[in-house]
């Protein structure tokens, strides 16, 4: 076998166990409380408490089995790939549109490839394409980012076609998720100023008009603005969240004894998990969570910094800052500090693709720290 495809292509023979422990802790806290989040829904859809959490195992272990194999192989290897991966992402984000899945339309977005009773999200696949995509083409292009032309325009252009798809499907949170991530490259990369300020406008614009194409989008940053608004409408999952957290208190109700998560808070085992967490362990349940996504973000971004090649340090920091600010801004909702959004708790929330792609950047992340053990 080539080194490049053998899973021992990296140099470093050592994985940083801090990194590796944190990744793992996260995962089976994760289904612990999705377990508890769950039970009562799997109960009523399916006649069994086990049943979200047996589905999202089948993907643990899948992306446990790949997160291992990209934490060994050579990146360089990946590299190559990316232009196929950029391909089929982007034959995915388009395919969703296309009257050939079992379900056109869930919750109102176009969001999914579904099939045979199985259901995969390109938008969550889109996210790690991005990072590699940007990563890759900054490398390339290294030294040469002022020539707009050239080296500019297509890692703009690409980039945000990707955002463009999202909102398309009607995902304007990924979307405004990905535009994030893609200007915190953009500006760790090191594009010229008067560059960045045209990038950051274009943003804007695209998350304006994302807002005022949906009446639904206006009016949750309305009611974000006053809570009291549309108790029973618009503001009701968030303040069926906060009655959960405050519900919980310091200490909690107890791992199992939540009551909110029966009915009471939308989406419970998704999005707004946490809500089911901070009930039953309480605050300090949530601070552990928040201390584990730290050392994630801490642990990433040293790994991340340590590389000497640009396509590395470019792909542990566009990963890193997917993760850790997807939790922040997960909380963030789930405390109403901002307005709702779709955005899943990494590690945590139900989401065959979401908890996939997310073991798969965690193997990226580990993967560069065995380079840095080298």
């Amino acid at each position: 076998m080539s080194t490049r495809f053998s899973p021992e292509g990296v140099r470093g023979e050592k994985t940083d166990t801090t990194l590796l422990l944190t990744l793992v802790l996260l995962v089976g806290a994760g289904l612990v409380v999705l377990f508890s989040a769950s039970g009562f829904k799997g109960e009523v859809l399916a006649n069994s408490a086990w049943y979200f959490v047996q589905k999202q195992v089948l993907l643990v272990v899948a992306g446990g089995i790949g997160a291992w194999y990209l934490s060994r192989i050579s990146l360089e290897w990946v590299r190559a790939i990316v232009p196929w991966l950029l391909l089929v992402t982007l034959i995915m984000m388009v395919s969703v549109f296309l009257p050939i899945w079992d379900a056109q339309e869930i919750y109102g977005a176009r969001r999914w490839m579904v099939k045979f009773g199985m259901s995969f999200q390109p938008s969550e696949l889109a996210k790690l394409t991005v990072v590699l995509y940007l990563a890759s083409m900054f490398a390339k292009k290294e030294g040469r980012l002022d020539n707009v032309t050239e080296s500019l325009l297509p890692p703009f252009g690409m980039s945000f076609l990707f955002v463009i798809l999202t909102l398309a499907q009607n995902d304007y949170s990924t979307a405004m998720f990905l535009l994030f991530v893609i200007l915190v490259m953009f500006f760790l990369a090191g594009v010229k100023l008067v560059h960045f300020a045209v990038v950051c406008g274009v943003a804007l614009l695209l998350g304006i008009v994302g807002v005022l194409s949906a009446p639904y989008r206006l009016e949750r940053i309305l009611t974000f603005l006053s809570p009291h608004r549309d108790p029973s409408g618009a503001s009701f999952q968030i303040s069926a969240a906060r009655s959960a957290l405050e519900a919980g208190g310091f200490w909690g109700v107890g791992l199992g004894a939540g009551v909110h998560k029966l009915g009471g808070v939308p989406e419970v085992h998704n999005d707004f998990i946490a809500a089911a967490l901070a009930e039953e362990t309480g605050f300090w349940g949530i601070v552990l969570v928040f201390a584990l996504f730290a050392v994630l973000a801490w642990k990433g971004w040293q790994v991340s910094l340590a590389q000497s090649d640009s396509f590395a340090r470019m792909t542990g920091v566009g990963i890193t800052t997917f993760l850790s600010f997807q939790m922040l801004i997960n909380l963030a909702v789930v405390s109403g500090m901002v307005p709702a959004t779709g955005v899943t708790l990494p590690y945590f929330s139900y989401g065959g693709t979401s908890i996939l792609i997310s073991l798969l950047m965690g193997g990226l992340l580990l993967n560069l720290s065995r380079r840095v053990a080298a």
